[in-house]
């Protein structure tokens, strides 16, 4: 099986810079994989007052690009 049809039965989310999250279906393990994620943007942060509102922001944006990808799933 090539990569291409091999990353279109996974179910991934796509941040805005780009990286790829596996959805799982433990929740546990998703919420820890997106906070993992929403740090890296939180260190790339300059400015210290806005770190966990970057976070936040990347926590959020993730969380529902799952829950989309969840729900178009479901209607495949």
């Amino acid at each position: 099986m090539n990569k291409k049809n091999s990353d279109q039965r996974l179910l991934l989310v796509v941040c805005e810079c780009g990286f790829k999250i596996l959805v799982v279906p433990d929740l546990d393990e998703m919420v820890r994989s997106i906070e993992s994620h929403a740090l890296t943007h939180e260190r790339g942060e300059s400015d210290p007052e806005k770190t966990a509102v970057e976070r936040c922001r990347i926590e959020e944006l993730l969380a529902q690009r799952v829950l989309v990808a969840i729900a178009k799933k479901k209607g495949d």
